[in-house]
């Protein structure tokens, strides 16, 4: 089967690369209106839905086990222009012009473990509060992190109103830390115990380039969701809340 891409930076730098920050190996579901993947970090405090929206015209749907993305990314932005077309079979990816040609190989179905959840549950998770982040306020807040030393955490409640984001170590004394307010509003209840969770996970929001970020919040099971929408492309973090 053929699978056109009309736009090979943005599949590859916010789809293919952004996967590629959680695990370098992933499954890919490919159906008629584009393609998915569901993955877990390795400490299980994250997973990722992402979902790049296209028509294909294929004629069925078919799982992509890729043992390297990073691999793969590179071996299509070797193909000149914006819109390509990768001919795709059940063990193998291939490419072929006057100018390049490559074979990326698959794996078989099985080897590559999926977090046994779908995207209707994770739709089905409830928030009792949320706010929409600008991007440059995660950008701030991850410049701030860097004028503290040896910190991990970052604590978000609610005060006056608005939404707080403090860089500390609440279980350490006297350590320095700082904090930035991130949302002059938000809808929902309020966060009086600061949920904390891991400075790498912003970080890493940090590279998803976009407008701004939906944020939810359930403050009893200590979740966060993190959703970004780039044109065609959406992804989901939900993320675990740390250990106070």
């Amino acid at each position: 089967m053929k699978l056109k891409i009309a736009n090979k930076t943005e599949f590859v730098n916010r789809f293919l690369n952004q996967l590629s920050k959680i695990n370098t190996a992933c499954v890919l579901k490919v159906t008629g209106t584009g393609i998915t993947s569901l993955l877990t970090a390795a400490d299980n405090t994250l997973i990722l839905f992402s979902r790049y929206n296209t028509k294909f015209d294929i004629d069925r749907d078919i799982n992509l086990n890729i043992p390297d993305l990073n691999r793969l990314s590179k071996m299509i932005q070797c193909i000149p222009g914006e819109d390509i077309t990768l001919d795709v079979y059940d063990s193998v990816i291939k490419y072929e012009s006057k100018d390049v040609r490559f074979q990326y190989y698959l794996l078989d179905d099985g080897i590559i473990e999926t977090p046994p959840l779908s995207e209707e549950k994770i739709k089905a998770i409830e928030y009792n509060t949320n706010f929409e982040l600008a991007y440059e306020s995660l950008v701030g807040l991850i410049k701030s992190s860097s004028f503290v030393v040896d910190i991990h955490k970052v604590y978000f409640y609610t005060k006056d109103g608005s939404i707080y984001a403090e860089v500390n170590d609440k279980k350490r004394q006297n350590i320095d830390n700082i904090c930035l307010k991130l949302a002059d509003k938000y809808n929902g209840d309020q966060i009086t115990t600061p949920l904390p969770m891991s400075l790498e996970t912003i970080r890493l929001l940090g590279s998803a380039r976009t407008d701004k970020i939906a944020v939810l919040i359930n403050n009893k099971l200590n979740v966060m969701m993190f959703g970004i929408n780039n044109n065609d492309i959406k992804l989901t973090y939900i993320v675990s809340g740390l250990v106070k």
